[in-house]
């Protein structure tokens, strides 16, 4: 822990440091960069995009502008910069010619350096962060595309006067546009927005396998449950998710898969103990768990769901790249700015609390600071079993 507080610490300062450095060397930068856009081939730009590097949600809402780029530019290079983490989620991406890793311990020593050497021609900086501009400058990158907030930390302000354009970004509006917005200095006006996740040979065949086992048939209705979040103070509760998963069962006779990660494993296991049938063996036919996919292997199972239940969390966002139907469980997070809206999804908003009262503001956003935990709890408690029966019941009544 002391040492994770120490990098986190080093971190911070060298960012300053390097901002400082940028701000007053910022002509020599310039200059350097600009040399580059002398042999630039407009044809065949080289590209790097840097999203946000942790989330997988707003990894996959980045993946609209991979597609973009390449249907306007087919021979472009393109490259995204982004954690170990998330990187699995489009690691089998066609758009994407290659990956670039970020760690902020050698960011200096290995980030900077690797992106210097790709000598690229445009940065697009979805991420509204200090760190993607520092990585363009730095970089060399004479077409320097930032998305822009208000209000904004110290180190962004600073930081944004070193990019050479900007887009923008209002809060409690659809976040996707804006990053499509940011392609007009491309020439690419007006582009589709279509997310895009993409399988794997080696996963369709484990997951095929997978449902096998679980006697799992083309004419079952599927549907997955996420029960945990990453972040917790995300979670509806396990009680909840038990009644919706009883309806369910009893109603619709689906098998259930209950998703998770192998850190999730033991929780997974005492939730499913409720709907035993036979205590001796400790388990249900018709419910399991699904904790043994990586992120990279998790879309090929999830494309095979006929419907995904959870809160506003990365799997919600893979869901809808691949169009399965889902019920997104807001809860906090503001309905407007990034959660998946079309005829497939549905929005479980909070409504009011028990005791009465005025409807629940969201208290959860993608660029601006967040509210506190009891706002958080409110939104969740303010959404009943009931809502989420009628969202199930209106889009599986017309199929099942």
């Amino acid at each position: 822990m002391i040492i994770k507080i120490v990098r986190i610490v080093y971190y911070f300062l060298r960012k300053w440091v390097l901002i400082k450095i940028a701000i007053i060397f910022y002509p020599i930068f310039s200059a350097a960069a600009l040399r580059r856009v002398k042999g630039y081939d407009k044809k065949r730009p080289r590209i790097l995009v840097i999203p946000q590097f942790t989330r997988i949600g707003d990894l996959v809402c980045a993946t609209p502008v991979f597609r973009a780029i390449k249907l306007a530019y087919p021979d472009a290079y393109l490259a995204v910069l982004v954690t170990n983490r998330t990187a699995p989620i489009i690691k089998n991406n066609p758009r994407v010619d290659r990956i670039i890793t970020f760690k902020s311990i050698d960011f200096c020593s290995r980030v900077l350096p690797e992106v210097r050497r790709e000598r690229f021609d445009w940065s697009f900086n979805l991420s509204a962060s200090a760190v993607g501009t520092l990585v363009s400058l730095y970089g060399f990158i004479p077409h320097r595309v930032k998305l822009t907030r208000r209000p904004r930390p110290l180190a962004e302000i600073l930081a944004d006067c070193l990019n050479t354009e900007a887009v923008r970004y209002e809060h409690h509006t659809y976040l996707p546009g804006y990053y499509l917005k940011m392609l007009r200095s491309l020439g690419i006006q007006n582009p589709e927005e279509v997310q895009e996740v993409f399988s794997t040979p080696e996963g369709d065949r484990k997951a095929a396998e997978f449902l096998r086992m679980h006697s799992v048939g083309e004419k079952d209705l599927l549907v997955g449950i996420s029960i945990t979040a990453n972040n917790k103070i995300k979670e509806w509760g396990d009680e909840k998710f038990a009644e919706v998963t009883r309806h369910l069962l009893e109603r619709y006779s689906a098998k259930v898969a209950i998703l998770g990660s192998k850190k999730d494993e033991a929780r997974i296991d005492i939730f499913l103990r409720r709907f035993n049938t036979n205590p001796q063996m400790n388990t249900n036919p018709r419910i399991f768990k699904a904790v043994d996919f990586s992120l990279e292997e998790l879309p090929s199972f999830m494309k095979r769901l006929n419907l995904y239940i959870a809160v506003d969390t990365g799997p919600i966002y893979i869901a809808h790249a691949l169009k399965v139907p889902l019920i997104d469980i807001v809860g906090p997070v503001d309905p407007r700015e990034q959660p998946p809206k079309d005829e497939r999804s549905i929005q479980v908003l909070p409504g009011n609390l028990p005791a009465g009262g005025q409807g629940i503001e969201p208290s959860s956003f993608v660029m601006k600071r967040s509210g506190n935990i009891t706002s958080h709890m409110q939104a969740l408690e303010a959404i009943s079993v009931s809502a989420i029966l009628l969202a199930i019941d209106k889009l599986l009544r017309n199929r099942y």
